[in-house]
């Protein structure tokens, strides 16, 4: 009986041992709300609408995984699907982890992560990104700028590479990260690819950042770089970010797209927080080999959110947007105002 006694033990501390050296998590996100938008198509008409990915918050079931693999190391992995509030669905069809799919190691020497991930221009602008990627389907020029990436190599824009390889290490307070992402097409192993690098900094209120990124789509070189800064002060924060991509064409002219804006938190209390931002994309597209034309989208998006629990929000958002140019223009339509009242919940 207490040889029994005495293996029950060793047992036991063995598998809270190994329960306390690994761990998975399930989590995610849901959003509901109405969302009401005018000027939807050539003919003027507006659209109120339920069915989203998320209007606040993109919906998303995810689960994630450490392991303590000793000597400051571990193991890591992360699967994240986004779905429609409304049906259900999912929002990639045939995709089941399409926000991320990544398995690495950290350790003394930094952070390695295989997969399908966050590019590193998302995460840079996500530190001076007034919303901090709330509403972002709204507020979009920012991580997916891009009108030039394929979906057959990123899945559609500058925000996830497939096959993308991130290396991240801080020195001296400074965040250093190297990203490459194949592009799997046999006999050219430039094609398709994503190279990037980006560094930032946090001290005090103030932080800081940039990427720069260099692509072969489809055999023409783009190029991409991202710079911004934020300022915090007690109860309300500044911030500010540009970014450039400039694309490679078969004619004489590149394509050439700008974005930048700038926007303001304030905290009235510690449930309630107003937003403001306004953002610009300028963007100029050749139509031959010696002419170009030109796009804008000016977009002014105002929001309050109420926190009835440090998980679940109430919100309301406001946004109008000016649009001119082939490329943002909705028919004639050179104006679209909408209007967002919803509730979101984090698990």
């Amino acid at each position: 009986m207490k040889k029994t006694l005495i293996a029950f033990a060793v047992l036991s501390a063995f598998a809270a041992t190994a329960s306390a050296q690994s761990s998975v998590t399930v989590y995610g996100s849901i959003d509901a709300g109405i969302r009401s938008v005018t000027n939807v198509d050539a003919a003027g008409n507006s659209r109120i609408t339920m069915g989203s990915n998320g209007t606040y918050n993109s919906n998303r079931l995810g689960f994630k995984g450490v392991e303590d693999l000793g000597g400051g190391m571990n193991a890591h992995f992360v699967l994240e699907s986004g779905f429609n509030t409304a049906t259900g669905s999912l929002d990639s069809a045939g995709v089941m982890f399409n926000r991320s799919a990544f398995v690495g190691v950290t350790g003394d020497f930094g952070n390695i992560d295989l997969g399908r991930q966050y590019s590193l221009a998302f995460k840079t602008i996500g530190t001076y990104e007034p919303f901090s990627y709330k509403f972002p389907a709204i507020t979009s020029p920012v991580a997916g700028v891009a009108l030039f990436f394929p979906a057959t190599f990123s899945g559609g824009g500058a925000t996830r590479f497939n096959n993308d390889i991130q290396y991240t290490a801080i020195l001296s307070g400074v965040k250093l990260s190297a990203e490459y992402a194949l592009g799997e097409v046999a006999g050219d192993t430039s094609r398709n690819t994503v190279k990037s690098i980006a560094a930032s900094y946090a001290t005090g209120p103030v932080n800081f950042g940039g990427t720069y990124m260099s692509t072969n789509i489809l055999g023409f070189i783009n190029k991409y770089y991202t710079v911004g800064a934020g300022y915090k002060g007690d109860g309300w924060r500044v911030t500010a970010g540009f970014v450039k991509e400039k694309q490679e064409t078969a004619v004489k002219i590149d394509q050439d797209q700008k974005s930048y804006w700038a926007g303001v938190n304030y905290n009235i209390s510690p449930q309630i927080e107003l937003t403001g931002a306004y953002y610009v994309t300028d963007a100029t597209i050749p139509t031959s080999a010696t002419t170009t034309v030109d796009s804008s989208r000016k977009n002014l998006v105002v929001a309050a959110t109420y926190a009835l629990s440090k998980r679940t929000n109430f919100y309301v958002e406001a946004d109008s947007r000016k649009l001119s140019g082939p490329i943002f223009q909705i028919g004639t339509q050179t104006k679209q105002t909408g209007l967002s009242v919803g509730i979101t919940h984090l698990f």
